[in-house]
């Protein structure tokens, strides 16, 4: 539509909310509506998805092209004004992760190799003596075995069944004037005891053989105890199931960690006069590249089979040094220094935080 067929469509007042205008005035300057009289129609609602698209496709590329070709220079424009040319750092690191998860679980999927049959060719095509099924038969029996192996050494390790264990089972009497950690833990060690010499799985009924109160409290040291015999127990279900928690929690946690790992950047660069959430802009920006760098790593490797992950630590740890040194402008020698120091202090936090949310996880599990 021409410019002076708008100008036709332009009144002396805003429809939202009133306010006086000028016929040359596109916008509202007190609420920002579009000033025009015209009546809706179907191009209307085409022209706004086409414009709104536009402009978000074009954020988005703009920000794609600034994160790989010039790292830091993204986060630094937008925390200095210049927010209509890159999308928001905030929403573009949760659309990025998003893909990414979705992305690596179908490839996950649908991207499983039958073993069986690679273990049938190679045999087939072998001149070996002994026969195919033996062969197959002797493969099976060194993996169970090792498996075997392996959740013994592990039950050794996490739950120590080498150690003495006290087998008294206390009432809720007996240990009533005990403090509330060591009553505590004194129900977890009578619980777990219990159910080790008992099959029965019914809250109300171990709790009356027990003699304790049937309070939400007990109920759920009861159900974190049937969780702790079945992560000792031979059967692997409850450690993969946890271990499922955790993985569809990923994102979650990740998302949770970048606040914490947003302190270490504003202890380590408290001079540089930027708040907080100048801060956070910087750190969603490098997290977003991450997140690009292995989509890209892993469709690569699913379009023409090339395995690029041994060289992503290389290019994360180079493009964090640019990225700090674009965004904070410090000289090479500073920059590298603070660059040393964030390569221990970032895997610790983020070790803490980690281990916080496991043990956060488990007791929400």
């Amino acid at each position: 539509m021409s410019t002076k067929r708008l100008k036709d469509y332009r009144g002396i007042s805003c429809l939202n909310c009133n306010h006086p205008l000028d016929i040359s005035d596109k916008f509202c300057p007190n609420c920002g509506q579009k000033n025009t009289t015209k009546r809706l129609a179907l191009r209307d609602f085409i022209d706004e998805f086409l414009a709104n698209f536009y402009a978000y496709d074009s954020k988005v590329k703009h920000t794609i092209v600034s994160l790989f070709t010039k790292p830091g220079k993204a986060a630094k424009e937008f925390i200095f004004g210049k927010r209509l040319y890159y999308a928001n750092p905030f929403r573009f690191y949760l659309s990025v992760s998003l893909i990414y998860f979705i992305f690596s679980g179908l490839v996950e999927k649908f991207g499983e190799v039958d073993t069986s049959i690679t273990i049938g060719d190679n045999l087939s095509n072998s001149k070996d003596s002994i026969s195919k099924h033996q062969e197959v038969d002797y493969l099976q029996a060194k993996i169970d075995s090792a498996t075997a192996k392996r959740k013994k050494e592990r039950n050794d390790i996490f739950f120590d069944s080498s150690s003495q264990k006290n087998d008294t089972l206390y009432t809720e009497k007996q240990i009533k004037s005990k403090s509330i950690f060591k009553r505590t833990f004194l129900k977890i060690d009578t619980y777990t005891t219990f159910l080790e010499k008992s099959k029965e799985k019914d809250y109300d009924k171990i709790l009356d053989s027990l003699k304790h109160e049937k309070s939400n409290w007990n109920k759920f040291l009861l159900k974190k105890s049937f969780q702790v015999n079945e992560f000792n127990s031979k059967d692997d279900s409850a450690v993969e199931k946890f271990a499922n928690y955790l993985d569809e929690k990923l994102p979650f946690i990740l998302f949770i960690s970048l606040p914490f790992l947003t302190i270490v950047f504003a202890i380590i660069y408290f001079r540089s006069k930027l708040n907080y959430a100048e801060h956070m802009v910087f750190v969603f920006s490098v997290m977003s590249f991450v997140f690009l760098l292995f989509f890209l790593a892993e469709l690569i490797n699913l379009l023409i089979n090339i395995d690029l992950s041994s060289f992503i630590p290389i290019v994360l740890l180079f493009y964090l040094y640019k990225a700090l040194r674009n965004f904070y402008q410090q000289s090479r020698l500073k920059t590298i220094l603070k660059f040393v120091l964030l390569t221990f202090m970032l895997p610790t936090t983020a070790l803490f935080v980690a281990v916080i949310m496991v043990f956060i996880g488990f007791i929400l599990y």
